[in-house]
């Protein structure tokens, strides 16, 4: 859990915002349709700024969604979006994929916790390693599970394979 400590009760947007608000001047705050609320600005990679939109609702236990906008999001030179590692993957529009920065197994993210001291956090610590994958497509970042939605279809494929050539024999 990163050693993150949890509050007793989940924390209300008011709370979010106010952290969010003095730990990251550079964005801003916006509510959207019903209780969904969405922050946005610049944030550092290891070596450029980054526009991300981070989306939450605090009504619900959901995760912050966080999405990059500038520049957007891109593949290594000759790939496709399916081998970005560590991605929600949104394939009807793949450019607006979420960063993968919680492990669900894990409970990494409650609502009890700040967005400002996680989310902020590692959507920056997402975007060092994107930075590095793109020099020489290796993920450093570690994670849980495959890396990438290209492969983990290449992984079903391996065991529907195998599977098909132990039912032959």
């Amino acid at each position: 859990m990163r050693g993150l400590g949890y509050h007793q009760r989940p924390r209300k947007l008011g709370a979010q915002r106010a952290k969010v608000e003095g730990h990251w001047p550079l964005f801003t705050f916006e509510q959207l349709r019903g209780s969904m609320v969405r922050w946005k600005g610049k944030i550092r990679g290891f070596q450029k700024w980054y526009v991300i939109a981070v989306y939450w609702d605090p009504e619900r236990t959901d995760r912050p969604y966080v999405i990059l906008q500038d520049p957007p999001l891109r593949p290594r030179e000759g790939g496709t979006f399916e081998q970005i590692p560590h991605l929600m993957f949104y394939s009807e529009h793949p450019e607006l994929s979420g960063l993968c920065l919680f492990d669900p197994e894990g409970r990494e993210w409650s609502n009890k916790l700040l967005i400002a001291d996680t989310t902020m956090r590692w959507a920056a610590e997402w975007l060092m390693y994107y930075e590095l994958w793109h020099v020489d497509g290796i993920w450093r970042g570690g994670g849980v599970g495959p890396e990438s939605i290209a492969e983990a279809r290449a992984a079903a494929i391996y065991r529907q394979t195998g599977q098909l050539a132990q039912d032959a024999t």
